[in-house]
């Protein structure tokens, strides 16, 4: 059996140790010779929320509001993340035959990483895992679980100090 690996999709946030995530990425990414696509999923705000801000604001003005704000924090987002790719792959050395490709999308993260990933047709999800105390390693963080129950694709969970 030989392993290839043509498009690698990497779920990240932007926390400290997400830089280690978006490391193991490129150099396997480099290794294979494979397309790197990195995914930020932007939480939508809750429509309760939203529903008590339309009453004293109006629902078109919200609507407006929230569209400009959405692109603001998309395009914010895909500038800190070219940023870490930029010093990730200078503190690599890594070699890619193609620049990594960015998305930022607004949603329910486990969801909408596996719709990219099926989009893509990815050979491999990379995630991140948090340290959460004591439970750490009894327990994934939910978007992972979720992803791991739900998809036929190699998932990694990189888990944070890989790489330091």
């Amino acid at each position: 059996m030989s392993i290839r690996l043509k498009r690698i999709l990497v779920a990240k946030d932007l926390s400290k140790e997400s830089s280690n995530v978006i490391r193991y990425a490129l150099e396997l990414g480099s290794k294979f010779d494979a397309e790197i696509h990195v995914l930020h999923v932007m939480p939508t705000v809750d429509h309760a929320v939203l529903n008590m801000v339309a009453i004293s604001m109006g629902p078109d003005r919200l609507a407006e509001l929230n569209a400009m704000n959405e692109k603001d924090l998309g395009e914010q987002t895909r500038r800190q993340l070219n940023v870490i790719l930029e010093e990730e792959t200078r503190r690599g050395d890594v070699q890619l035959s193609k620049p990594p490709h960015i998305e930022v999308h607004h949603g329910e993260a486990a969801p909408m990483i596996l719709d990219v990933a099926d989009r893509l047709d990815a050979d491999m999800i990379i995630l991140g895992s948090h340290t959460k105390g004591k439970l750490h390693y009894a327990f994934l963080g939910s978007v992972a679980e979720k992803i791991l129950r739900k998809t036929h694709r190699t998932v990694v969970i990189v888990p944070p100090g890989v790489g330091h």
